[in-house]
């Protein structure tokens, strides 16, 4: 039973490398005039569902918990909570300079700067936020109950220079017994809407995460 568990949280822990906090210099964007601020998009990253039972089988296990993942989401198409995390960042931005927001201009393949700079119309800013972890889990104190893992990274891109010009990270995961906790077959036929439910929820506190130091900038100009 131990080392299953570890084995699930070696997958959790796998690809979840958070990018070192850089503080987004609002008061210093203010003064040059930013009027749009965009919001990006990526491909649709992979869910895993972790169950006790597959992650007993390493890289089996892994590829069926992938597969597992894949079919919840297309069963329900729901979108990667990135993309939610991305345009409310942008909203929060673009209402601190008196701008505004621009949706996403396409799917962006790759993560270089200059790539997403040209996806994103003719923004000033571009938030950039990518998934890192996502996936279905249970909790390692009561195995029947599931909840989603989420985990992402922000970057905000000036579109003229192309620098980087601040970068956060959040790591989201529902309390056990809350609202956003049930048993995998609940989150699998997202019963009672628990899928997309929680979904919204942890976008929500992931961009509450990240935007943060913009809230605080808010509150400090009032």
């Amino acid at each position: 039973m131990k080392r299953m568990f570890s084995l699930a949280a070696m997958l959790v822990l796998g690809g979840c490398a958070t990018v070192k906090p850089v503080a987004l210099d609002v008061k210093a964007l203010e003064g040059r005039g930013i009027d749009k601020v965009a919001a990006t998009e990526h491909p649709m990253p992979v869910m895993s569902a972790i169950t006790p039972t597959k992650a007993q089988f390493g890289f089996l296990g892994g590829l069926a918990m992938n597969a597992a993942g894949k079919k919840i989401i297309e069963s329900h198409d729901v979108a990667d909570p990135a993309s939610s995390v991305s345009r409310s960042l942008a909203g929060q931005l673009a209402t601190i300079f008196g701008g505004e927001a621009l949706p996403p201009g396409g799917v962006v393949e790759g993560a270089d700067a200059a790539e997403i700079v040209a996806a994103s119309g003719d923004a000033d800013v571009v938030v950039d936020v990518r998934t890192s972890v996502w996936q279905l889990i249970y909790y390692k104190s009561a195995w029947g109950t599931y909840s989603i893992t989420y985990r992402a990274n922000a970057r905000f891109i000036d579109a003229a220079s192309e620098a980087v010009l601040g970068t956060g990270s959040c790591a989201v995961r529902p309390e056990k017994g809350s609202e956003w906790t049930a048993a995998y077959s609940d989150f699998e036929e997202n019963r009672d809407g628990i899928l997309t439910r929680t979904l919204s929820h942890v976008a929500e506190q992931c961009a509450e995460q990240i935007g943060g130091q913009l809230a605080e900038y808010q509150v400090g100009r009032r």
